[in-house]
């Protein structure tokens, strides 16, 4: 994302920025002369080193001398420079004071010894899926660059090694496509320039918001890497995320577990980044990046302030001329070696920081430069990088450029250096995750496509289980959903001018739009159509029989309600029903409600049924009996309170909020009566700031007297608009007007039997440019709580270490958080909505200052949308959609238990229990667990006669669990998520144990005899 680049100043600016860096390297000066001594040695014809020292006069010279302090002159050699001249004088091997003879007099210098500099030039283009172009075009070009490396590998063979030509494809996703749309001869020609070690595989399929994807989805991200090694026996030992400014600790594991050793990141600074204001001014280029588990990944950093990111080579010269490189790059390594970055704030997203940086010079000989065809995304290959390696080599000993892979830098720099780096645990917070609150609607049935992929794969293994057929198709055609959900979390959600109308270029944000949109509804599609055929094959065959099953996909037991659609052609409309439990004899509560479009929808109505303790990964039956009297309706809710044996609700109507939940079972009140905002409030900010000009809220600081928030504001008193109370639920809805919005409606409900809180905000708002977000506050009375943070196949917290520099004032949620305090826990999901700002509301502009009155550690505030950024994201959003939540407390003895509380009420609300209309079948529990701090992410099957149990933990310490089958299995190993087996298991019993490594995920596959799947 740099085709419009911020800057500090309002020109974008790149000749002063190169200007800054020579006067950055310079070493000595007099007048309008420059000196420096330059990080370059050259082999004379006799063997020896001679060190360069550039004089750089604004002029042509064509004389100079060099004499030691005491008077003795060195040999010199003179070389021609467009603005002075080059000296070259004998090497020294310890600090030296030279003079330098010059026109206008002399000038002392100082000599130091030259760094042996290994320098890897890592050529490769940054996909931007759309962004410079629309989608379908940016596809083809990177299709064709490919076929264009094949050209320069070929043409190359036969030049010095370190400047044959070599290539590293950046997202594997397009070599996928490549390998699709191309003759087998050109792929098998390809595969061999991989294993020769001229073209680079990398292990992502793209560059992605890693917060925003579901933890199965961020395994499946590797499943090509995994097949091209299975299929060419390619080895991918490399990962590179590009651009975006963070990625969730979760990444290590899954990267360490599918044999990926080495990262390369390059974080560009735009979209208000501020890293150097929260410590990472602290986190070197080369360190070790580790999981709570103990698994780790080498990494490789560069950001904007050491060359606008992945742009450092272009900022170089490298795309453009040999003569630009050889002025730039000697002053790049004197200022990386001598000073915290080597560029300051003058040209790029890098604001000059009021205290001064205490981060060290980079210390080590070997540097990995990322190197774009183009100053831009999306560039093309360019035979000009070999050329100039080419050249500077035949010119200089050092430093010795290398046209090289990720590969290569990170096998030298970990033989070096692998045991003298530091290490950083936790998340990499994501600077840029604001951004996916500009897109409320498409990310929400992302988030569902997410859940039901998972629950269509899970039904379909318990049904292969049952001896139905298919399991396996059903598992291979998840990936067409995995895939569109991936698409819509790649990190390009916009065009570089996303509120533009055009049909090319950055100008196609309409287009570009319309694209991206599609692969949310293409991934909720696929999804939904995925379970649904699921539950038909669990069914077997449909029976006009009055029976259903309820299926639980989580792992542990479940009372809830679930609902059936009953389609009139199986039971009349005005048959009255009741539903009986065959295992207790019982009638269960039960409600009956309409279909919601019954012209243009099945003909039928829908069943709500209360049911107790369904099975973990298991099925209950119930029959349906048709009854002479239809059940009496039940009395209203009294006033603005609801009640059950677990909670009590008191609704504030002229706060339009939440004045009370009090759980009954601890006697804990959860509401903050003394916070900024009521429990369930709606709070509206519009900053005085500027839609539609490019990068502009990157170049806007926000003061400390908050200026640029224009005005905040809340919901007016609400009306209460409905109330009921059925045998299965009791509900009051009310509604607002509200800034920002057409209206807010806000239904509270409380299921029969259960001690848990259900809220829906229907929010309708719309679209417009200026600048604007809008929250919901959740103030929890609990005094300084331990605040985990379910995050993608980890867990964050208050009490967990981060990687220094990411983003502090907000982070996305998956589904859950959980608050801790005392012998309390209480649970807050969030289904739809994941971005949350933790005991404040901040101006969302850098740095960032708090504009709440004061810091709650207990308030979350749900940030449901937002349109702050001025590129690539959406620039406005209209809706009419509902933000779903869930609040429940439980007595606690520790974060890990609330945590294991919070994740099952998170899992009742994502993926609630499933109806299917069956006459016959087993039921009972196909899988339990021993220690509820773990969870069932899916059942999957592999192959016919093989069930993968996707595993993730969410304890702060390893946990040994043991999964008692309810079915045979032959054999069983700990495997990754895509199935590759790592060591074996003994199952005895029908009892496997696993141990699950902290925060982390594993997986157990299980072989079953051939008449199961």
């Amino acid at each position: 994302m740099t085709a419009k680049t911020l800057t500090a100043r309002s020109t974008w600016d790149w000749d002063l920025a190169r200007d800054n860096l020579k006067d950055r390297a310079t070493t000595a000066s007099a007048g309008p002369v420059r000196l420096q001594a330059e990080p370059l040695l050259r082999r004379t014809e006799s063997g020896e080193l001679r060190q360069s020292v550039r004089v750089r006069a604004g002029r042509p010279l064509t004389h100079a001398g060099v004499r030691t302090e005491s008077g003795t002159p060195l040999p010199v050699e003179i070389l021609p420079a467009p603005d002075g001249l080059r000296l070259l004088v004998p090497e020294v091997t310890r600090p030296e004071t030279v003079i330098v003879e010059l026109p206008g007099g002399p000038v002392s210098l100082t000599l130091e010894p030259v760094r042996r500099w290994d320098i890897h030039l890592v050529h490769h283009s940054h996909l931007d899926i759309g962004y410079t172009d629309p989608q379908g075009r940016v596809l083809a070009e990177h299709l064709s660059y490919l076929d264009s490396t094949l050209d320069l590998v070929q043409e190359t063979d036969d030049w010095p090694d370190d400047a044959r030509f070599r290539w590293s494809v950046e997202s594997l996703w397009s070599f996928e496509q490549w390998c699709a749309n191309r003759p087998v001869a050109a792929v098998a020609d390809m595969v061999d320039r991989v294993r020769q070690g001229r073209i680079e595989l990398t292990a992502l399929p793209f560059n992605l918001h890693t917060e925003t994807c579901s933890t199965d989805e961020l395994h499946e991200l590797l499943r090509t890497a995994y097949d091209l090694r299975r299929r060419h026996g390619v080895d991918i030992p490399v990962a590179m995320q590009t651009d975006v400014p963070g990625a969730v600790g979760g990444l290590v594991d899954v990267l360490a577990a599918n044999r990926v050793r080495y990262l390369s990141v390059a974080h560009n600074w735009a979209g208000r980044s501020v890293p150097h204001l929260t410590g990472g001014q602290d986190v070197p280029r080369l360190f070790w990046w580790q999981a709570p588990s103990g698994r780790r990944v080498l990494v490789w950093s560069t950001d904007t302030p050491h060359g606008l990111a992945y742009m450092e080579g272009s900022v170089l010269g490298f795309d453009a001329s040999y003569d630009m490189v050889d002025d730039l790059l000697p002053a790049y390594l004197t200022a990386l070696a001598t000073r915290p970055y080597p560029y300051d704030g003058s040209a790029f997203g890098f604001p000059v920081p009021d205290a001064p940086l205490h981060r060290p010079p980079y210390p080590w000989d070997i540097l990995h430069l990322r190197v774009q065809g183009r100053f831009g995304d999306n560039a093309p290959p360019r035979r000009i990088i070999a050329e100039t390696v080419r050249r500077w080599n035949a010119e200089w000993a050092f430093p010795r450029l290398r046209l090289s892979r990720n590969e290569d830098f990170f096998t030298e720099a970990e033989r070096r250096y692998g045991d003298r780096l530091p290490s950083f645990t936790g998340s990499w917070n994501d600077w840029w995750a604001d951004g996916i609150g500009s897109a409320a609607r498409p990310l929400q049935l992302v988030r569902r496509a997410q859940a039901a992929v998972a629950d269509a794969q899970t039904v379909s293994t318990l049904a292969g289980l049952r001896g139905a057929p298919g399991s396996a198709t059903d598992t291979a055609d998840a990936r067409a959903a995995y895939l569109n959900a991936s698409l819509f979390d790649e990190h390009t959600w916009g065009a570089a001018d996303p509120w533009t109308h055009g049909d090319d270029h950055t100008h196609s944000g309409d287009e570009q739009w319309h694209w991206k949109y599609h692969t949310a509804l293409a991934a909720h599609d696929d999804a939904e159509r995925l379970l649904t055929r699921a539950t038909s094959r669990l069914a077997g065959t449909l029976s006009r029989d009055t029976a259903l099953y309820v299926v639980n996909t989580a792992a542990h037991p479940r009372t809830g309600v679930v609902t059936a659609f009953l389609p009139e052609s199986r039971i009349p409309i005005e048959t009255p029903l009741s539903v009986v439990d065959p295992r207790t004899g019982k009638t269960l509560p039960a409600e009956e409600t309409p279909q919601l479009n019954p012209t243009h929808r099945e003909a039928g109505r829908f069943l709500h049924v209360a049911v107790d303790d369904v099975p973990p990964l298991g099925l209950v039956r119930l029959d349906l009996r048709a009854t002479a009297t239809p059940q009496a309706p039940a009395a209203p809710p009294d006033g603005s309170v609801l009640e059950n044996d677990e909670l009590r609700v008191e609704v504030d109507l002229a706060g339009a909020s939440i004045r009370s939940i009090l759980d009954k079972r601890t006697g804990t009140e959860l509401v903050n009566a003394d916070a900024t905002a009521g429990f369930n409030a709606y709070v509206y900010d519009r900053y005085a700031t500027a839609g539609g000009i490019n990068h502009q809220s990157s170049k806007t600081e926000a003061t400390a007297n908050l200026a640029l928030l224009a005005s905040r504001g809340t919901a007016r008193p609400a009306a209460l608009v409905d109330a009921g109370r059925t045998a299965v639920r009791q509900w009051l809805t009310y509604e607002s007007v509200a800034p920002g919005a057409d209206w807010v409606r806000t239904t509270l409900t409380l299921r029969t039997g259960t001690g848990v809180l259900e809220i829906e905000n229907r929010l309708a708002k719309p679209a417009t440019m200026t600048k604007e977000s809008a929250f919901f506050a959740f103030p929890f009375a609990l005094a300084d709580p331990v605040v985990r943070i379910d995050a993608t196949a980890t867990v964050n917290g208050t009490d967990q270490p981060q990687v220094p520099g990411g983003a502090t004032h907000m982070q996305a949620v998956r589904h859950w958080i959980g608050l801790h305090a005392g012998d309390v826990g209480a649970a807050w999901v969030t289904v739809d909505a994941p971005l949350v700002q933790l005991g404040a509301i901040v101006v969302p502009y850098a740095p960032f200052p708090v504009s709440t009155p004061s810091h709650e550690p207990g308030t979350v505030y749900s940030w449901v949308h937002n349109n702050l950024w001025d590129t690539n994201f959406p620039s406005s959003q209209a809706l009419e959609m509902t933000f779903r939540y869930r609040v429940a407390a439980t007595a606690s003895d520790g974060p890990d238990a609330t945590s294991a509380f919070a994740a099952r009420v998170a899992t009742d609300a994502t993926s609630p229990l499933i109806a299917v209309p069956a006459s016959t079948g087993d039921t009972g529990s196909a899988l339990t667990l021993s220690d509820d701090r773990v969870q069932v992410v899916g059942l999957t099957t592999p192959a016919p006669g093989q069930v993968l149990v996707r595993l993730r933990s969410v304890a702060s310490v390893a946990v040994d669990c043991t999964l008692t089958l309810g079915f045979p299995a032959d054999a069983a190993w700990t495997a990754t998520y895509l199935a590759e087996t790592v060591s074996a298991l003994e199952p005895h019993d029908a009892k496997v144990t696993v141990t699950v490594p902290a925060f982390a995920t594993t997986a157990v596959l299980l072989t079953v005899p051939t008449n199961q799947e």
